[in-house]
């Protein structure tokens, strides 16, 4: 076997990361339209970006494979109380990447147990959080996409277990008509949609959004001034080179009840929906977890189809990685 070396990330790595980021989404058939300013903007810019959170290993002098992690008490919906860490994205390239794989996975398990990290979790959903959202093929984050057998494969060799399922649902706004109903009709007479533009104040938060327009959107009530329902949809910043601006984020996560829509929820999402088109916004997509049937059957309703799916991996950090 080829010797490799396992190392941080450093600055003129660039545009071997752009490469093996391209093949390896090439090898599941998506070949991303990414360049050396998108990964830039969408990782390397952030104001939070470590490079020591950055590995990539090289063979014969070319950057094979790189991986991406963070380590805080978020990382996961069932940690608990469990400090994480989180691997926002680990790809290889086909031409010696899948051999230096495992060196990379036990560099950067060592170091995640090395910042107190007692569970890892791979592949990111519904991110807003570690500025990926958007990047081509990322989307809003569906963990590792089932089409990708080869991570798939690999995490499944170094013990990792394949966690919750995530769908990613996907609606074409042109041309696009909201379901027609009688609460449909009434909610038309009786309430207004108010639109205005969120900017996000956390700096954490607003680095990683910084590539967005963030539009919330409410329902009101004429009469009574009642808000009804509320959603947040995630658009590419004109200037801004990380998701394409034919596409959008709808984010669920301001739901009164996580898994399903209420009634004004699901006249909202069809009412903006409607527009978009009109802002050259073609495709607008989301994720959710595989188990909400009723959320997932109440978006075929408004037209949504079950795009894609993809599975958070996780695993126990090995005793002896732990400091």
């Amino acid at each position: 076997m080829t010797e490799s070396m396992i190392r941080p990330f450093c600055n003129v790595d660039l545009p071997r990361l752009v490469d093996v980021w391209i093949q390896h989404w090439s090898c599941i058939g998506i070949s991303p339209p990414v360049s050396m300013a998108t990964i830039e903007q969408a990782i390397l810019a952030r104001t939070f970006f470590d490079p020591n959170n950055l590995i990539v290993a090289e063979s014969e002098g070319e950057v094979r494979a790189w991986c991406h992690f963070a380590v805080d008490g978020t990382g996961s919906e069932k940690a608990g109380s469990e400090k994480a860490g989180r691997i926002r994205s680990i790809c290889f390239s086909p031409d010696g990447g899948l051999d230096v794989c495992d060196s990379l996975l036990t560099a950067v398990e060592r170091a995640i147990g090395s910042l107190g990290a007692e569970i890892v979790t791979v592949g990111l959903v519904r991110d807003g959080h570690d500025g990926y959202a958007g990047l081509p093929p990322i989307g809003h984050g569906i963990g590792i996409p089932a089409a990708d057998s080869r991570t798939s494969s690999l995490l499944s060799r170094r013990s990792y277990n394949r966690d919750h399922s995530i769908s990613r649902m996907v609606v074409n706004t042109s041309p696009y008509r909201p379901p027609v109903s009688r609460d449909a009709l009434q909610l038309r007479r009786t309430t207004r949609i108010e639109s205005h533009r969120r900017i996000p104040t956390e700096p954490r938060l607003a680095s990683a959004m910084s590539h967005f327009d963030i539009e919330r959107h409410q329902t009101i009530d004429h009469r009574t001034d009642e808000i009804l329902s509320m959603i947040e949809f995630w658009s590419s910043d004109v200037e801004a080179q990380v998701m394409n601006c034919d596409n959008a984020i709808l984010d669920l996560s301001l739901l009164k009840q996580p898994d399903q829509l209420s009634i004004a929820e699901s006249y909202l999402i069809g009412s903006v929906i409607q527009r978009m088109a009109d802002r050259r916004v073609y495709t607008v997509e989301t994720a959710v977890d595989s188990s909400q049937q009723t959320l997932i059957r109440q978006l075929e309703a408004l037209q949504f189809r079950n795009f894609e799916q993809g599975y958070q991996w996780t695993k126990k950090v090995p005793l002896d990685e732990k400091p």
